[in-house]
């Protein structure tokens, strides 16, 4: 396996050698968009990345396995014919702002032996499709650990900011990355011509493969339900509904002030572990703050559509912080799940023992070259009509609310 970039048609040829494959998977897996994006991204990444000699063999070993990952992924739905008859019902799916709370609902919701949810090392590797009775102790772990901290995801300052490992639950935009889509891979390295190329996809193509992926994942080791989580399906929730009729939707929310400097922060931190070039942190952080406002503000516009919103929960920050089980409640109520007390009794210990809100470096604003009348002037419509509570001392009386 080769620890060097080469360029995209050589990385394909040899997880070709190297997996004895060669379906690509034609028009009915979208291969013209993966190899214009593969190209793209390869093209970023030797061009404009400005990678140093770790951040450039990692980035091969991952092109690599997302190459033979695809192949694979392929090959098993002509071996196992049944696959394509999985049907993914009504999924949990929580999405929002990220840092807005959605790594620990979802860990929190994984205690409960009902839902199954998605590690690290089964989205990068989904072929073939794992079984309960090895699930533990699957080779692709410790694969999928290798090229962790071959990318710096192992960086020990980069996960105090968001922990990363092969048998960590993470964002299932991951299972996007058989399209080479998601967002990962443009969050670790600068691919402004791979960002480009893929404004020209259309993302129902992710959102196709999401679910063909998932089809793999469950066709040997199946839970009650899919519980899963990606920020990023915020901007896509047409797409998302589409592929997903039946979907159960939890948006969580934060005041953006504590958001977009702690993205900003972890933005940087992924780009240096790959790469001795100068970042610009405010850069970023502006970017997000557009971002993430026209996000929202997209959202608020399509959950007004008749008969969208019955798909919606919405869980804040501070309460869920404030009374985690409360809000788990709320949620099985919502949409007419059963908690069951051994669910409860293994949150319950979970929580006990989990330090992920322990103190650790915060950020403000104005590390970023942001002010909290910034942050107001793009979010109020969507902290208006959330009711968000701000986490931050008020500038006047009028800008209080309900902290």
């Amino acid at each position: 396996m080769t620890t060097t970039l080469q360029d995209a048609e050589r990385i394909l040829r040899d997880a070709e050698q190297s997996t004895g494959l060669a379906d690509w998977g034609g028009a009915g897996y979208f291969e013209e968009s993966f190899r214009m994006l593969f190209g793209a991204m390869v093209n970023s990444l030797i061009n404009e990345a400005q990678l140093h000699a770790r951040g450039q063999r990692g980035a091969a070993l991952r092109l690599q396995a997302m190459a033979e990952a695809r192949l694979q992924f392929i090959d098993d739905r002509r071996k196992w014919p049944a696959i394509v008859e999985e049907r993914i019902v009504k999924p949990l799916i929580i999405t929002g702002l990220p840092r807005s709370g959605s790594t620990f609902l979802n860990a929190l919701l994984a205690q409960d032996t009902a839902n199954r949810t998605l590690l690290t090392w089964e989205m990068m590797f989904p072929s073939p499709p794992p079984e309960r009775d090895t699930y533990e102790r699957d080779p692709r772990i410790d694969r999928t650990q290798g090229i962790v901290d071959a990318m710096g995801w192992g960086d020990p300052y980069l996960n105090t900011l968001h922990p990363f490992g092969a048998r960590l639950s993470e964002e299932c935009q991951l299972l996007m990355e058989l399209m080479c889509l998601g967002e990962n891979l443009p969050a670790t390295w600068r691919l402004p011509s791979y960002n480009k190329a893929r404004r020209n996809v259309d993302m129902r193509q992710g959102y196709l493969t999401h679910r063909m992926a998932l089809q793999n994942l469950q066709h040997r080791y199946k839970g009650e339900r899919w519980v899963i989580k990606y920020p990023g399906h915020l901007f896509h929730l047409e797409h998302l509904l589409a592929v997903y009729p039946d979907a159960q939707v939890v948006q969580t929310h934060r005041d953006p002030a504590k958001i977009v400097p702690s993205v900003a922060a972890l933005l940087v931190a992924f780009r240096r572990v790959n790469s001795d070039a100068p970042i610009d942190g405010n850069r970023i952080a502006q970017a997000n703050l557009s971002g993430f406002a026209h996000g929202l503000e997209s959202a608020i516009e399509f959950r007004r559509r008749p008969g969208v919103e019955q798909h919606f929960h919405d869980v804040h920050f501070r309460a869920l912080i404030a009374d985690p089980m409360a809000t788990v409640r709320t949620i099985y109520d919502r949409f007419g799940l059963e908690l069951r007390d051994d669910a409860v009794a293994r949150m319950k210990a979970w929580l006990a023992t989990d330090d992920s809100h322990s103190a650790k470096a915060k950020f403000t604003l104005e590390q970023f070259g942001l002010d909290e009348a910034q942050i107001d002037g793009a979010f109020d419509g969507y902290i208006g009509h959330y009711g968000i509570v701000r986490e931050r001392a008020p500038r006047t009386p009028a800008a209080r609310d309900d902290a």
